[in-house]
């Protein structure tokens, strides 16, 4: 198992065998939520949703989207849980996700009026004195 560690500018780093890969912070958050179960691929998939099903038992499943034109037509694929807690945990993380996807909107929104990129950070200060 890779070494794990989340900096504090959001981005996580992976070290294995001689390479490095940098996530942004909505991505590890992703990640974060599929290895706890709370968070599913089939989310970020154009043809494919993750929703409550409710049958004799409601269910958290993924349905894809099977029509050839026209309207969706959505089938199941199959099912992440039937557990009315996990569900719970679920739409939870789903809202905390979504919650940060809206701040994430909002600061690229007063970055692009600004002109400033997320990585520019605080204009540098000028240095009046000379370093010998």
């Amino acid at each position: 198992m890779a070494r794990k560690t989340i900096s504090l500018t959001g981005e996580l780093h992976m070290n294995a065998t001689g390479f490095s890969v940098t996530v942004d912070a909505l991505e590890t958050l992703k990640i974060v939520g599929i290895a706890y179960g709370v968070y599913d691929h089939a989310e970020d998939l154009r043809d494919c949703r993750v929703t409550l099903e409710n049958g004799e038992r409601p269910a958290l499943v993924v349905q894809e989207d099977v029509s050839l034109h026209g309207s969706p037509f959505w089938e199941t694929v199959r099912t992440i849980t039937d557990d009315p807690e996990r569900i719970r945990q679920y739409v939870a993380f789903r809202e905390t996700l979504k919650m940060f996807q809206q701040i994430e909107r909002e600061r690229e929104v007063v970055q692009r009026d600004t002109g400033r990129s997320s990585q520019q950070g605080a204009p540098a200060k000028r240095k009046d004195c000379h370093e010998r």
